[in-house]
């Protein structure tokens, strides 16, 4: 039988890590387990969560109360996203840890690390057992019950293409219905009164009717966002015309700071689906402002490592993308209901909304081999950050005609834990 400390019983905890619990402390005691397994001094998980990490730190005995974030972690996590599987740092009193990423998909990545004191020398087997139990996490049922829900980027897709084949075929019908209703109600009009009761009553079917016809336009378009159209489309032209769309709708004392150089490259995102995505989450930014504020709107080109790709709820993957960046001022999304964004298909908190619009930008950029993040902005700030990123459409060879601009968009690093048997680290001293 292997004894604590030893290899092989550090490697036997591991399928704890997934036993099903909605317990929020079973992080806490999976973490002291996997210390005692390993024989680490010490061992911590830091995830990222609204307005500051969250930090849990567990000794052989269990959790403990110095769950301060260490110092060294910001240096640590850029470390990670150049690409290291595991980042070495020396603390105090010569005792040394060793970092791996944890990434949940749509939100920056979290930490896991060991620590053993002076006169303990690591093994390169002991770096790749830490990298391996940050996958691990990644997947844990306690991680979900503790951050809140972790969500399976492929399943979310395929729930939404279910719910796409149904909207199409509701669509069709209501359009159907609608057009019947505001054909008789036009006819009506000039055979009323004007100023009647009558004709009023009539106008009211109307405006109903154009509602109508709103919401059937965002089943359309979640039907339409499984569609890959990978042709050269504008995010600069997109958001140029969106300003230009919402500016009626906007508070006299919005205002609206873009950061869009001319030169931007195009992404692989035709015009009628860019402008449908960007549409949406730029409208959600002008209606989180609905007393006066700041918008703020930027696009700049990043090359992603594996590691940053992974960070974005979506399908994106290493290489050069366009990341858009959109900024509201206002009050910002609350903790329990940015919890069950995405994890929730078409959750809102809106009373006159159904959800459709998040679920439309997703279809989009994720068929598009492109991501999304939904934070908070850090404090002292309040509001939310959105950022998406969307593969340049250089090189991307195209499958089908541009789309024309919709009238209306609706409402609303190698990978940084290699394959095992690479030793490779980076060593911060502290």
């Amino acid at each position: 039988m292997s004894s604590p400390g030893s290899l092989s019983h550090a490697l036997g905890f591991l399928p704890n890590w997934w036993q099903e619990t909605t317990d929020p402390t079973a992080l806490d005691t999976l973490l002291a387990g996997w210390v005692r397994a390993g024989g680490w001094r010490a061992g911590g998980f830091v995830w990222p969560a609204d307005g500051a990490p969250a930090v849990v730190k567990a000794a052989p005995a269990g959790v403990v109360s110095d769950s301060v974030v260490p110092p060294e972690v910001p240096e640590v996590v850029r470390q990670l996203r150049a690409g290291e599987p595991v980042v070495v740092v020396a603390v105090a009193g010569g005792a040394t840890r060793v970092y791996a990423p944890v990434t949940f998909p749509g939100r920056p990545a979290g930490l896991i690390w060991a620590e053993r004191p002076a006169g303990q020398p690591w093994a390169g087997t002991d770096h790749e057992l830490v990298a391996v139990t940050g996958r691990a996490v990644e997947r844990s049922p306690a991680a979900a019950a503790a951050i809140g829900p972790v969500i399976d980027p492929d399943r979310l897709g395929q729930r939404l293409a279910d719910a796409a084949v149904i909207a199409r075929r509701m669509a069709h019908d209501f359009d159907n219905i609608l057009t019947g209703i505001l054909g008789f109600s036009d006819l009506s009009i000039p055979m009323l009164p004007v100023g009647s009761q009558q004709a009023s009553f009539v106008a009211e079917i109307t405006k109903a009717v154009h509602r109508g016809i709103a919401f059937t336009q965002q089943l359309h378009q979640l039907s339409r966002g499984g569609e890959a159209r990978p042709t050269p489309g504008s995010v600069v032209a997109t958001l140029t015309r969106e300003e230009t769309r919402l500016k009626p709708a906007m508070h006299p004392t919005l205002r609206v700071e873009k950061d869009l150089s001319p030169s931007l490259p195009a992404v692989a995102v035709d015009a009628g689906l860019l402008q449908t995505a960007l549409g949406h989450l730029f409208e959600n930014a002008v209606q989180a402002c609905p007393q006066g504020g700041t918008v703020r709107v930027s696009a700049r080109p990043v090359d992603l490592t594996a590691a940053d790709a992974r960070a974005f709820l979506g399908k994106a993957e290493a290489g050069p993308h366009l990341l858009v960046t959109i900024t509201d001022s206002g009050p910002g999304i609350k903790p329990e209901v940015r919890r069950r964004l995405f994890a929730e298909p078409f959750y809102t908190t809106k009373v006159k909304h159904r959800g459709l619009g998040l679920a439309v930008v997703y279809r989009v950029v994720s068929v598009h081999r492109g991501g999304i993040q939904i934070d908070p902005v850090p404090p002292p700030g309040t509001g939310t950050q959105v950022r998406v990123v969307l593969p340049l459409a250089a090189g991307r060879p195209s499958v089908s005609t541009p789309t024309p601009p919709p009238a209306h968009p609706g409402g609303l690093s190698a990978d940084a834990v290699r394959v095992p048997g690479s030793s490779n680290t980076t060593t911060i001293r502290g």
